[in-house]
């Protein structure tokens, strides 16, 4: 296993909840302020944050289990922003349902990360 890092943790958190507050902010806003273009420097930031963090865990040792989870995510990411710039606007349903599964792929790395924590702990004492 990978060392913990509580830098990539809260990084991770904050790019997960930058990504929820996307599609929050989406869901809000009137169908014609919904458009690709409105939103397209907060997809790149995220976007930028996800390639950061699949940096990071390239340099560490043992972490095939992380660029794993993180491959899904940026694969998962650039389909929902690829999807929006396509249709250049997106209905309820499908805001739910990128919410979700962006979610889905956030929660394990999240999880993953705080586990190392745990285990650090575990072995300090």
């Amino acid at each position: 296993m990978p060392e913990y890092s509580a830098e990539l943790e809260a990084q991770i958190a904050k790019t997960a909840k930058a990504t929820d507050r996307l599609y929050i902010d989406l869901l809000d806003a009137k169908q014609e302020d919904r458009s690709y273009d409105q939103v397209q420097s907060r997809y790149n930031d995220i976007e930028a944050e996800i390639n950061s963090i699949e940096l990071q865990n390239q340099a560490r040792i043992k972490n095939g289990d992380f660029l794993a989870i993180v491959k899904n995510l940026k694969e998962a990411f650039a389909e929902a922003k690829t999807y929006h710039k396509e249709h250049s606007t997106l209905s309820n349903g499908e805001i739910m349902s990128y919410q979700a599964t962006l979610a889905g792929f956030w929660k394990p790395l999240y999880i993953a990360e705080k586990a190392l924590n745990m285990e650090s702990k575990k072995t300090k004492t």
